[in-house]
């Protein structure tokens, strides 16, 4: 498929650009008080990755986070230093790193789905429950279509 001057490439492009405007409305005021203490969007965003779709090579992981291998190893380095996520090694590549949680790594993630769930309670109250429902199904085509493409790109 082509997309010069499309209605598709229209549409994706717009679409891009509201998603994250509609990011950083939703989190941009989000600054959860939960331990560890310290940890970043970024080390959140690895933990809940891995708590939601299973134990991954650290590459894996800090692709998933916009993030190249060495960069990531600083991340994956607290997340096993607060006891999060540990190292498994990959019994197919032994240079290959494996990230699994931890059971403090599923409480921790556990924690902040509570504390999201609050916040965007209180974002998205303003939305009908056929609005809430529109965004709830376009985010999980969003996230299935990057799966998708991520998929894609690892191969």
């Amino acid at each position: 498929m082509e997309f010069h001057d499309t209605e598709e490439f229209d549409g994706i492009n717009r679409g891009l650009r509201n998603l994250i405007q509609l990011h950083k409305t939703l989190l941009s005021d989000f600054h959860p008080e939960i331990s560890p203490t310290g940890l970043n969007q970024t080390h959140w965003r690895s933990l809940m990755h891995i708590a939601d779709f299973g134990s991954e090579c650290m590459k894996g992981v800090g692709l998933h986070v916009g993030l190249e291998a060495g960069s990531f190893t600083p991340v994956a380095d607290r997340l096993i230093a607060e006891g999060l996520v540990e190292r498994i090694p990959d019994s197919q590549d032994r240079r290959r790193t494996i990230l699994g949680i931890t059971d403090t790594g599923k409480s921790a993630v556990k924690e902040m789905k509570r504390i999201m769930k609050v916040h965007f309670a209180g974002k998205l109250s303003i939305l009908s429950k056929k609005q809430l429902g529109n965004l709830a199904d376009a985010m999980t085509s969003i996230s299935e279509t990057n799966r998708i493409l991520q998929d894609n790109n690892s191969e």
